[in-house]
């Protein structure tokens, strides 16, 4: 039988010895139908030209300049061929069966729109990142099934699930229907947002387990200071983080959850994060996050450019 062509999307910045990685397993795959794009968001550090000497059938598309995650996605849809397309941030590595597993999940069921695999550690392979994901829609708290557990099969079911981050594949039919992410999220909330407008199109959201991809970032003990507290110190993450938090449950709340969010918990998060950033002295990271707050509760219309 004749397989469908897969597009490997893989958006990337400054990330050239991960991303010459992650293109390497790629080409191990054993599913016999696919294209690979790049999109480079303007590197500095000379990812192109790697790119494009180690693997000539790559197509590298260059941005210019760094648009984000979200940008670089949308790029990459627009080189895209083929009847499926994966997402693959560069910082990981796939299994040989990758695309197979996730073309099959896709393709057993009419429904399925979205399809992502389990994730682990790329330094602890038997320890999960991703097993699922779940949006409170109250408080806005993003669980993250699995996380940092050693996997002893609990998490070898496919089931839907909320959205799909890291890696992923989607099909054709469903960027037909729905259109490409939205580029106004930028980063963050990005991958919740596409995938809750997928499910409101009437298209699953589905959890692979058989696929299986290798993330490649610090275990959570290997992360030290503020870092470890909120995962990243880029005023451009930070505002962003905050932004799309807000845009994201009026988008998708219920009205009441979505008072409830604006009025208690959103608030309750600006303390938090104030508290923390002022007693590390991340003043940069305080005045990006109050942006961000500022902008998403005013609906993305004031203070939208980044503070990086």
């Amino acid at each position: 039988m004749e397989r469908k062509l897969v597009s490997v999307i893989i958006p990337t910045y400054n990330r050239k010895k991960q991303v010459l990685a992650c293109i390497g397993s790629i080409m191990d795959s054993d599913y016999p139908s696919f294209e690979v794009i790049v999109v480079d968001n303007a590197s500095g550090d000379g990812t192109a030209e790697a790119v494009e000497k180690a693997f000539p059938s790559v197509k590298v598309a260059r941005l210019g300049h760094n648009a984000g995650a979200v940008a670089g996605r949308n790029e990459g849809i627009r080189h895209a061929k083929g009847e499926h397309l994966c997402f693959v941030d560069s910082d990981n590595l796939l299994r040989r069966d990758f695309l197979r597993q996730l073309v099959s999940a896709a393709e057993r069921d009419p429904r399925a729109g979205f399809v992502g695999p389990k994730m682990y550690f790329r330094s602890d392979p038997g320890r999960i990142w991703y097993a699922g994901v779940e949006i409170d829609r109250r408080t806005s708290r993003t669980r993250y099934r699995g996380l940092n557990e050693i996997d002893t099969g609990r998490y070898d079911s496919e089931e839907e699930v909320h959205h799909i981050p890291n890696a992923w594949l989607v099909k054709r039919e469903v960027i037909d229907a729905i259109g490409g992410m939205d580029p106004g999220y930028v980063m963050t909330y990005g991958e919740a947002e596409w995938a809750e407008r997928a499910r409101l199109a009437g298209f699953k959201v589905v959890f692979c387990p058989s696929a299986v991809a290798y993330h490649d970032v610090p275990l959570p003990g290997e992360k030290k200071g503020l870092r470890a507290r909120i995962g990243f110190d880029s005023p451009y993450r930070v505002y962003y983080a905050a932004r799309n938090r807000a845009l994201y449950m009026r988008q998708f709340a219920k009205r009441s959850d979505y008072l409830a969010f604006i009025l208690i918990y959103n608030n309750l998060f600006l303390l938090w994060y104030c508290g923390l950033l002022a007693a590390y002295g991340r003043f940069d990271l305080l005045k990006a996050y109050i942006r961000g707050y500022l902008s998403g509760v005013l609906n993305g219309r004031a203070f939208r450019k980044s503070p990086a």
